[in-house]
């Protein structure tokens, strides 16, 4: 499991959840740049560091973007899906409400009501790796099918101004 909290204030905050939980971890800070393998002693990786985002949705298969079970906005989840991973938010997504919805109409990302749903989602998706990965290429599919969004709005509008 990877955690990856959006703002650096909020690593030790995270770090203490891991802990009262119960999980080793390891930070990502602590071995980024070492040939250590002391990752392979935690269950957790802590990713406290920034710029690494794409890096850690690279290596999983399963990505659930965080700020979505709460209302403040959610975060982007389109390049999740881009990548090809199976994407998982909340209905608290607003800021995105147009990613939102073409992954939903196009059958690329699943959004879950709550914590509850989340676990449920996240047992479906380990243990029926097809489904997951149904998901994933859908989502994929969506993004590629919308890329070039703003090439396409400036011709429409250079087509009204002229």
């Amino acid at each position: 499991l990877v955690i990856v909290p959006r703002k650096p204030e909020r690593f030790n905050e995270a770090a203490q959840a891991i802990i009262d939980a119960g999980f080793d971890f390891v930070r990502y800070s602590a071995v980024k740049n070492t040939d250590e393998r002391e990752s392979d002693k935690s269950s957790v990786i802590l990713g406290d560091t920034m710029g690494d985002l794409r890096k850690f949705y690279s290596l999983a298969s399963i990505i659930f973007v965080g700020r979505s079970l709460v209302p403040m906005g959610g975060s982007d989840m389109m390049e999740a899906a881009a990548l090809g991973k199976c994407t998982i938010f909340g209905p608290h997504a607003s800021n995105f409400r147009q990613t939102v919805d073409a992954l939903l109409e196009g059958q690329g990302a699943i959004m879950v009501k709550d914590k509850q749903d989340l676990l449920e989602t996240m047992r479906k998706c380990l243990t029926e790796p097809d489904f997951a990965e149904r998901i994933a290429e859908k989502g994929r599919e969506v993004i590629r099918k919308n890329q070039g969004a703003t090439r396409k709005t400036i011709d429409q509008i250079a087509k009204l101004l002229n």
